[in-house]
């Protein structure tokens, strides 16, 4: 996916985000409940989530979305206009395409109350890629840390709060009938902060909008004393 006269590719560098299924090291997601059973079909995937951090709401996730948005409305623009040509419909109006778009975007809800609880921008890239003499060799994710040292034994473990040099693989069609949209990947990874090192929760006020007559303030015990130990 390239623009422009010169034809620049479409990348850039994602804001720091909370990643929740990273499968970015060794064989990727083969072998998984989802994943291929040829490693050749193997490929390394990656979530960035609106989490928060720290407790913090990540305010740079909203501008990260905008700006897919606006690559996501450029191709719906695209599709209505050549509907008949890469859709093989016809008269589809703007919204009736857009029904079609897989957004890069996507929503998360709850599976058991259906409440949206998130979104998540979704990216892989293939774990093999063709050398151009016949055969594949095997990609490297480069992992780094917060400066951008590529780290030599680095991993990504969920809960992570990461970046990425992300750009648009394709833009595919034909995908579950008439469905199309972008094929995001990624090539190196940051992790700027990992999930045993962000803030532990100092309040969750959520339990506080209920208060009970029989609540009493908590008392640390000391379970060394002879009471607690001979019970």
């Amino acid at each position: 996916m390239l623009y422009g006269p010169t034809l620049h590719e479409v990348a850039f560098v994602t804001p720091a985000c909370v990643t929740n299924w990273p499968r970015v090291t060794g064989d990727g997601n083969f072998g998984t409940m989802w994943g291929p059973t040829d490693v050749l079909k193997a490929k390394f995937s990656l979530d960035l989530t609106d989490g928060c951090i720290n407790t913090e709401e990540n305010r740079t996730f909203a501008a990260f979305s905008a700006f897919l948005e606006k690559i996501d409305d450029k191709l719906l623009e695209f599709v209505q206009s050549n509907q008949l040509r890469l859709l093989g419909r016809k008269n589809l109006s703007y919204e009736e395409v857009k029904m079609l778009q897989i957004r890069t975007v996507r929503p998360k809800y709850d599976k058991q109350s259906g409440v949206l609880v998130g979104h998540s921008v979704q990216m892989t890239t293939s774990k093999f890629a063709y050398d151009g003499i016949g055969g594949k060799f095997a990609r490297k994710i480069n992992i780094c840390d917060q400066y951008g040292k590529v780290l030599p034994n680095g991993n990504v473990a969920p809960g992570d709060v990461v970046a990425a040099t992300a750009y648009a693989n394709q833009v595919y069609t034909g995908v579950g009938g008439d469905k199309f949209g972008i094929h995001w990947s990624f090539e190196d990874i940051s992790v700027i902060c990992q999930r045993a090192k962000l803030e532990a929760k100092s309040a969750v006020p959520i339990f506080a909008a209920t208060q009970y007559e029989f609540a009493q303030p908590y008392e640390q015990y000391d379970f060394t004393d002879k009471q607690f130990s001979d019970s």
